[in-house]
């Protein structure tokens, strides 16, 4: 309860999120913890809105509308422990043409009357779809007060069934298009991820969820890990690092500037040294760690130099401050590629590093969760990490070295 007192509190000093991207999340079927003691409570609770919200339902129709309403609700108490909105579709033809709406079967006759009513009682924040690239609207919801005291204590016990498609391909930038696809079980990415989630669905941790590997494009080009747990909060609020694993505390293993390391070590068999971005800071005379870094991902993402700087201008960044760090980068490192589209495949040679790390975890009953370039171990697992890490990446560039760096609470 401790635990659930001082996340609450740091979340509640976030307040309402922005309307950023990054902070969406779409609805899926949640569930409690199995061995959760809120199961009864949490059925009162549906139960008081399906009798105001039940209509002339028959009873398989109530079943289905019972069910949406704990989905909803779950998905509305993890959006709390994210500072997330949901995102809820009022396109009733997304529901029959939208994979992932179809495959978990959510209904727009179910979905609107709750978010409706939930609206019309002043439960929630709504704001109306808009359109994101061409893509069917979404409407954004969050939860007001009288709500989230409702679903607070309902955070860290929320979760996902751990099912498949563990393989997913993002086919545009904005995830709108992510689709399934089928490989054979003796393919080896789907046979590890496989393992890998069925030895995590004996495990516990907060947003409980599949991890995917998610490629783009395609199945060779830039495979990421993706589950719900990396994008809690970190930065404004101290969120993740402080949630548990099996009930026992965590702390985040890190590659240290892990892009531009994977850069210099596949094209130039280089190794970055200590401090690679501190060097640039220095070469640069930039007091910013940040800046340096920020401009190290988009110019190693870009596909030539005006994407890239025009993505920097977006950043707040000016042609004299971008100069000043790209020449330093170039005097530091000569042989790093930047503004080429390099960054695709670092992600891809790190996903499939974060993979292999997670297949020795499983091997060792040892449960690792893919944060990005770290992995969330119990601090008891920390050397273990460390040197796992290490050893893994140093095989996948033949031998050059690389370093790591460990975050606790």
């Amino acid at each position: 309860m401790n635990q659930q007192n001082n996340i609450q509190k740091a979340l509640l000093s976030l307040g309402q999120p922005s309307d950023a991207y990054e902070n969406h999340s779409f609805l899926v079927p949640l569930q409690l913890n199995p061995k959760s003691k809120l199961h009864y409570k949490l059925s009162l609770l549906i139960d008081k809105y399906v009798q105001e919200t039940r209509g002339n339902k028959g009873p398989k129709q109530l079943e289905v509308f019972r069910q949406h309403w704990q989905w909803i609700l779950l998905a509305l108490s993890r959006c709390l422990l994210m500072n997330n909105w949901l995102l809820v579709s009022f396109d009733k033809a997304a529901y029959s043409r939208d994979i992932w709406l179809k495959r978990y079967e959510i209904k727009y006759s179910s979905v609107k009357p709750i978010i409706d009513y939930l609206h019309q009682e002043q439960l929630i924040t709504l704001l109306p779809g808009k359109r994101y690239k061409g893509q069917p609207s979404r409407t954004r919801v969050f939860p007001y007060k009288t709500l989230a005291n409702q679903l607070w204590e309902y955070t860290l016990e929320t979760e996902q069934s751990i099912e498949g498609p563990y393989l997913t391909i993002n086919e545009d930038e904005s995830s709108w298009k992510e689709i399934m696809f089928k490989l054979d079980e003796d393919h080896p990415d789907l046979g590890d991820m496989i393992a890998i989630n069925e030895f995590l669905k004996g495990h516990q941790w907060a947003s409980k969820a599949p991890v995917r590997l998610i490629y783009k494009y395609n199945a060779f080009k830039g495979g990421r890990l993706f589950t719900p747990f990396q994008n809690l909060p970190d930065r404004k609020a101290k969120i993740r690092i402080n949630t548990l694993i099996d009930n026992k505390p965590i702390c985040e293993v890190d590659f240290n500037a892990n892009h531009l390391r994977l850069n210099l070590a596949f094209n130039a068999k280089e190794h970055a040294g200590e401090t690679p971005y501190e060097d640039i800071c220095h070469e640069a005379g930039v007091a910013s760690r940040d800046h340096v870094k920020r401009f190290i991902t988009i110019a190693m993402g870009a596909d030539s130099e005006k994407k890239g700087r025009a993505a920097l201008y977006k950043e707040g960044f000016n042609d004299e401050f971008i100069n000043r760090i790209y020449m330093a980068t170039q005097t530091i490192f000569p042989n790093l590629e930047l503004f080429n589209g390099w960054g695709v495949f670092a992600q891809n040679y790190e996903g499939q590093i974060m993979k292999d790390v997670m297949v020795q975890g499983l091997q060792e009953d040892i449960v690792c969760l893919p944060v990005h370039d770290a992995v969330a171990v119990q601090q008891q697992h920390k050397e273990w990490a460390k040197n796992v890490m290490l050893e893994t990446w140093s095989r996948h560039l033949e031998g050059v070295g690389t370093r790591v760096t460990v975050d606790m609470p």
